[in-house]
């Protein structure tokens, strides 16, 4: 089933076992994986590409696990968020998350008795549709666990549209430290492969190919044996699963274009159009299926918690989980004086108040990594930039241009590529911050469009009233999944059948 050839973009980093602390000593692994039930968590409304949601609780409120406390307003380009534990809602107020982003909170003290939602159970078996499915991902509030936080069904409506033939499952999880989604495969490869499977009729693809790197043969084992399981309910599908050398950053979807389809993307340029694939974090993947089979809502997430100089976890957490609830229950991760980073070491975000940092619906790893003063030199003009750069810029060259305000000239040398990655910070031995600079610099060129995928336009024009919503109270939104102008009682032309357990009706 594994294809024997093994792909990859040009250049990056191979960490190897200097960075790569899940190879050099085992994680902590008790029964399963580690749960934390934190005392209470903080809700941001905007973890996702797009607007904040609407806080659709007031203080005081007793919420239930699995309950929608936040919904897009009317119009707006969002998704839900919902609680991951009970209890009161204590607190609703801005906050500002390490990335910069200014959100509304909803904070919630946990009672500890983790009393669910009655919705919140398996569904019974029976047919639903590629928009009633992709209603009920919507419903749930996933968005893109990998670190872009774009709405999955958002995506799944454009890869529709651009009729893909081919359905990527990334499981490249390349970032130094962090495991997070190969403990997803490892401990739920049916789940991913369902999901997979489901998502790809929704699309209309024609494959299911799973992206993962050749030293994961545990993972690989574990999707072989999963899709064996499964493949004679999807026999409209084509399974593969291709290997790719272990380097960072693999996975990012227009190295992935570059690597599978040997396409150069433009700037703006998606992968849909181009290739006519579309690429999917597996843990995404995992969300899906559990909003499709068990009517669970994204309200917790494996989080990878690491130090490199110590122990490594993988914890299953409510979103919304304080990092220093977390942080506590690694007992044996010191961060006396070490940087706490919110997400992977070469680009995460220091923070320094992790009692009101809380995991997002992307955070996949908390790294403590020892605090290292680089001495800062000129640069020396060793190339080792230009040589790591998965985007084949020359970083020096930039960064220069950049410093002399030839901002023209630092586009036309393909600054705007750039995609942060953070590698060429990293090795450059004149200890110079390139990254921040050029990654700043591409982010402020890039042109994004009302409504499209990444709109990130704020609602604050709206009045009150264009703010309200009816989805307040005791609600999952996953009770009511389907289009609201789709009739009900007609069976959609583009209807799917999902496989449940054998036992039940299909």
């Amino acid at each position: 089933m594994a294809d024997r050839r093994l792909y990859s973009f040009y250049r990056g980093l191979f960490t190897g076992d200097v960075l790569n602390f899940s190879k050099r000593s085992p994680f902590v692994k008790e029964i399963m994986f580690e749960r934390v039930y934190p005392a209470k968590i903080i809700l941001p409304m905007k973890m996702h590409s797009g607007v904040p949601a609407v806080p659709a609780v007031k203080v005081d409120d007793y919420v239930r696990v699995g309950q929608c406390v936040g919904v897009p307003a009317k119009g707006t380009f969002s998704v839900p968020v919902h609680s991951g534990i009970s209890g009161r809602v204590t607190d609703i107020s801005e906050i500002r998350l390490p990335n910069g982003i200014l959100t509304p909170a909803v904070t919630i003290r946990n009672d500890m008795k983790r009393t669910r939602l009655d919705s919140v159970r398996p569904r019974s078996g029976f047919k639903l549709s590629a928009q009633e499915s992709i209603g009920i991902i919507r419903d749930a509030g996933i968005c893109g666990m990998g670190g872009e936080g774009i709405p999955t069904a958002a995506k799944l409506r454009r890869a529709r549209t651009e009729v893909v033939k081919d359905f990527l499952v990334n499981c490249l999880q390349s970032e130094p430290y962090s495991t997070s989604d190969l403990v997803a495969i490892t401990e739920y490869p049916d789940y991913v492969v369902l999901g997979s499977c489901a998502c790809a009729r929704v699309v209309g693809a024609s494959k299911c190919i799973f992206l993962i790197s050749e030293n994961r043969k545990e993972q690989r084992k574990a999707l072989s044996n999963s899709i064996e399981k499964i493949k004679a309910d999807f026999k409209d599908l084509e399974f593969e699963i291709k290997l790719f050398r272990e380097r960072f950053p693999q996975g990012y979807y227009r190295l992935v274009a570059r690597a599978l389809y040997g396409k150069n993307l433009a700037a703006g340029e998606t992968i849909e159009k181009a290739c006519k694939a579309v690429v999917f974090n597996c843990s995404t993947m995992l969300a899906c299926w559990e909003a499709l089979s068990d009517n669970i809502p994204m309200m917790s997430r494996i989080v990878s918690v690491t130090g490199d100089s110590s122990g490594g976890h993988n914890m299953l957490v409510p979103i919304g989980t304080p990092v220093s609830e977390i942080l506590s229950n690694a007992q044996d991760i010191k961060n006396g004086s070490d940087m706490i980073v919110w997400g992977n070491c070469l680009t995460g975000i220091e923070i320094n108040d992790p009692e009101n940092t809380p995991i997002v619906k992307t955070t996949s790893v908390i790294s403590v990594v020892r605090r290292a003063e680089v001495p800062r030199t000129p640069c020396i003009h060793c190339g080792l930039c230009s040589e790591c750069c998965p985007m084949n810029l020359s970083p020096n060259t930039i960064f220069e241009m950049l410093n002399q305000g030839l901002r023209q000239k630092a586009a036309e040398e393909g600054a705007r590529d750039c995609i942060a990655c953070g590698s060429c910070s990293y090795v450059c031995p004149a200890g110079i911050n390139l990254t921040t600079a050029i990654a700043s610099f591409a982010g402020e060129g890039r042109i994004i469009e009302i409504n499209s995928l990444l709109d990130n336009s704020s609602a604050e024009d709206k009045t009150s009233e264009e703010m309200k919503t009816s989805y307040v109270g005791e609600a999952s939104l996953l009770e009511d999944y389907a289009d609201g102008d789709e009739d009900r009682s007609v069976r959609s032309p583009d209807a799917i059948t999902l496989p449940f357990e054998k036992d039940k009706e299909v």
